[in-house]
Formats: C-alpha cells, structure tokens, sequence
C-alpha cells in the first residue's frame, strides 16, 4: 500500500511539472543600449576683413612761414679828431686770435658781426622792432660788458639774442701811440623785420 502511494505521488509531481506555464523564453540582451548622437562643433562664423580706408588725398601744404630777417646796423663811432688820414691795416684771423703785428694808428673797425637768432616767440607773435646793446670793445678786439639798452630795445625778446650776438662781436682793436687801447660805450643796434612784414 505504501508503493502505491508514493507511486501515485510521483506521478501527480511528473504531471504538475509538465503543466507549468512556459515562461519569456527570449533571451535578454546583456547590458544598457546606448544610443551615441554626433554633435557637430560650433562653426565660428568667419569674420569679414575690414578693407582699409582709403586714405585721404593729402590737402596740398601750408605755405612756409615768412623767415625773420635780422639785421645788425653799424656801431655808433665815437669821432676823434686825430690830425691825419685814417689808415685801415690788413688784419688776418687765426682761428679766434688776430695777426697785431706792425700795428698801425687807427680807431678800431668791426672784422666779425653776427646776426642775432630771431625769437620764435616774436616770430609768432608778428613782433618786429628794434634792440640796441651797448659793450666794451678790449684791447684784443674782443666784446665784454654787453649790455642793453632798454630805453632803444622795442622788446624784451630781442634782448636776450642781440646780446649773445654781440658778444660774438670781433673788432681791429683802437692803436694810439704803437698800443692797442680800450673802447668803451659802444653800441650796436640790431634790426628785428619778419620777412613780408608790415615794415611801415
């Protein structure tokens, strides 16, 4: 009786198996599916070259500025009666100095004059006039003791100029008796005209 029954068991067991409902037979894929997109890089938009101006037809130039005129007049001479003709020596230069020798009687003449620089600031200005300078002319022929004459100088300008000019001054020196002499309070005027000027 026992047989029978674990027989019976058994068989019901088979059965029962057999009955199981099939289940999703189709294999699962393995792991995530990921779908890649291709993004395209941004393109920077090309950036147009400027073309360059074209330059402007030059304006035709400015007329140059009148050049300022200076003029040195003649020293004032002092006049002295010496009972004989004047006699004007030869005088070579030599560098700064001057040949002396065999020195002759005579009032002392002007060898180098320089013309004083106009100044810019005058120039501008339209500022034209006059400056006198007063000095001692030495025993060498040289110029010491410049100074102006304010009273016959039209700006103060012109006296700082006239003044380096006169000091560049060169002179046969004054001879009285075989030797060479001093003069002192001479004056020199310089003449300031920009050219094109009102000169009236």
């Amino acid at each position: 009786m026992p047989g029978v029954v674990i027989t019976l068991a058994l068989c019901w067991g088979m059965k029962a198996l057999i009955d199981l409902p099939s289940g999703n037979t189709e294999a699962q894929p393995y792991g995530d599916v990921l779908d890649f997109v291709r993004v395209k890089p941004k393109e920077e938009p090309v950036k147009k070259k400027k073309r360059p101006a074209k330059p402007e037809t030059p304006e035709a130039p400015p007329p140059p500025p009148a050049m300022p005129q200076v003029s040195t007049d003649a020293p004032v001479l002092e006049k002295i009666a010496t009972g004989r003709p004047s006699i004007n020596p030869a005088i070579n230069m030599d560098g700064l100095g001057f040949n002396l020798g065999n020195l002759q009687e005579g009032e002392y003449l002007p060898i180098v004059k320089v013309a004083p620089i106009y100044p810019e600031r005058a120039v501008n200005r339209g500022i034209q006039g006059f400056c006198t300078v007063e000095y001692t002319v030495t025993r060498e022929g040289t110029v010491k003791d410049v100074q102006v004459v304010e009273s016959l100088c039209d700006s103060w300008l012109f006296q700082k100029p006239s003044i380096n000019a006169a000091k560049r001054f060169r002179y046969q020196p004054k001879v009285v008796g075989g030797k060479t002499q001093e003069v002192k309070g001479v004056r020199n005027r310089f003449t300031y005209l920009i050219q094109g000027g009102d000169n009236g």
